[in-house]
């Protein structure tokens, strides 16, 4: 089991992580030098995600565009939360499952939260949890085998985009985005226990 590789991304998102990672460095790089400073631990911006979710939320109903703002930060913060903790020698493969479960709680929480205002189908909201959770289990494990799935369409190439239609725009397309995501992140999740089970 190769553990420095545990995460859960595809073969194909890791040709453009690296990059990215770099690129973000560069741009937060003052905000990361000032974290630092202050001795803030990576694993504070990690769980800070999970309270600005439940801010998110509370945000929809009054301010939308307040909303959307605010869980673009916390898209950020999931960003930075690495490069500081690079910045600081304290990266780890603890600290990456720490980052994941604390992206993974936000991301089920401002989800399925839709469902609270009617915006999002019920059903559909439930098994985003599932199937989400089930997908990046399924991600972190293959690649922890060393036997990564090739790809993986992500919410955030689905869900993300019908969030800003409904949240900015007032336009609604959430329950078709969730349920399309849905359905490609059970691809996914085949082609990744397809992997496993020729290497476990």
């Amino acid at each position: 089991m190769n553990r420095s590789r545990a995460d859960s991304y595809s073969a194909f998102e890791r040709k453009f992580i690296g990059p990215f990672r770099q690129m973000l460095l560069r741009v937060a790089r003052p905000l990361v030098v000032v974290l630092a400073r202050l001795g803030v631990h990576p694993h504070v911006l990690s769980g800070s995600q999970i309270p600005a979710g439940f801010a998110v939320l509370a945000l929809v109903p009054e301010h939308p565009r307040l909303a959307f703002l605010l869980f673009l930060g916390t898209l950020f913060l999931d960003g930075i939360d690495g490069a500081l903790a690079r910045a600081t020698g304290k990266a780890s493969a603890f600290g990456a499952l720490v980052d994941q479960y604390c992206d993974h709680i936000r991301e089920i929480t401002v989800v399925g939260g839709m469902a609270v205002f009617g915006a999002l189908a019920v059903l559909p909201a439930v098994l985003y949890g599932l199937i989400y959770t089930g997908l990046n289990l399924t991600l972190y494990l293959a690649n922890a085998y060393g036997a990564p799935a090739p790809w993986a369409i992500k919410s955030y190439l689905v869900v993300y985009p019908a969030l800003f239609l409904y949240l900015w725009l007032g336009l609604n397309l959430l329950t078709p985005a969730v349920v399309l995501s849905e359905a490609l992140m059970l691809v996914a999740v085949g082609l990744g226990l397809r992997n496993l089970w020729r290497v476990m």
